[in-house]
């Protein structure tokens, strides 16, 4: 590893350290809050996500089928990237603490970019630096072709390998994706800004409300 890209890897982990200490104390803040609220809005709609079935990093199928009747939060990333992904599943980290503490059902799903290096046990060891908890949070690699058609023509985000550079060989969309218990797109979200995380968690707030009413 060359002494840029080491500097690169070490830049983004301390900054999602210190993004994950002021996401918790923000999200616990959120949490709060939200008791007290009632549903604002009806969020929109951006289209379905079609059937797929990919590979966890327990070796298990597990696909659309596993998520219907659960609202979902999905990501894309790779455990090799020294740029921004280091960022997001600290983002989803942080969002796995606070939907923890409410007890609810959502789901968190990253889905790697790179299946040829992302096996199912480096995902498992990925999974595990980030602290996340098999029943709430899984990752998921398979076939090229099923992941490039998921992410452009499922979620509608960019994925290129054309124009890779050395820090982020596979540029890709930095979004968080709600879906709801139907398969539809209700929310994206950027992960690297800092009011992604409030963003997110209040449109799951208005989706679990809106299915009381």
């Amino acid at each position: 590893m060359t002494t840029s890209k080491r500097s690169n890897r070490l830049l983004w982990a301390a900054l999602a350290a210190a993004l994950l200490g002021i996401g918790i104390f923000a999200l616990n803040d959120w949490l709060h809050s939200q008791e007290l609220k009632t549903p604002t809005r009806e969020l929109p709609s951006y289209g379905a996500i079609p059937p797929f079935v990919l590979t966890t990093q327990d070796s298990m199928s597990f696909g659309l089928q596993q998520l219907n009747g659960k609202i979902w939060v999905a990501d894309l990333i790779f455990t090799n990237c020294a740029g921004t992904c280091p960022m997001l599943s600290t983002r989803m980290a942080a969002i796995q603490e606070s939907l923890s503490k409410i007890g609810t059902d959502v789901q968190l799903v990253s889905i790697s970019v790179d299946p040829n290096n992302d096996t199912p046990e480096v995902l498992k060891a990925y999974a595990k630096h980030y602290h996340a908890d098999p029943k709430r949070w899984t990752f998921l690699t398979g076939k090229v072709a099923t992941i490039y058609t998921v992410a452009k023509n499922g979620f509608h985000l960019t994925l290129d390998s054309a124009h890779a550079d050395i820090h982020e060989p596979i540029t890709h969309s930095e979004r968080l994706v709600l879906v709801d218990k139907t398969g539809n797109i209700r929310g994206y979200y950027n992960g690297t800004e800092e009011d992604s995380q409030s963003k997110l968690l209040t449109d799951i707030g208005d989706l679990i409300r809106g299915e009381k009413k």
